[in-house]
């Protein structure tokens, strides 16, 4: 299962990565913790996402519980932003739509699981 939460989270990745206004950005979307423009910026919480989600930290090294926090945030960044852009969540085939219903799904399995 936790194999499952690591796939929707590289694949939410890009999602979220597309999201953000690149050519604003000093730091080229890598979120700096102690720089005053990140804790100011617009896109602040998306690239603390990316950053504390980064293909390259150890991803299979946390906790499940971890990854499923980091899993509810996509879910919900997904979810507002396919609200945004008007799409029918239970009808659309694009991309976000797709993984926002099979996150959905996996979530509420792993939710139903531990209860």
């Amino acid at each position: 299962m936790k194999d499952k939460i690591l796939q929707a989270l590289r694949d939410s990745r890009a999602l979220v990565r597309d999201q953000i206004e690149y050519e604003r950005c000093t730091h080229s979307g890598h979120y700096a913790e102690d720089d005053f423009d990140c804790q100011i910026c617009e896109f602040g919480f998306e690239c603390q996402w990316l950053y504390r989600n980064d293909e390259f930290v150890s991803l299979e090294r946390r906790s499940a519980d971890s990854l499923l926090e980091s899993l509810e945030f996509a879910i919900i960044y997904i979810d507002s932003s396919i609200e945004r852009w008007g799409h029918d969540r239970r009808a659309c085939r694009c991309d976000a739509c797709c993984w926002l219903r099979n996150s959905q799904r996996l979530r509420d399995e792993l939710q139903k699981n531990t209860d």
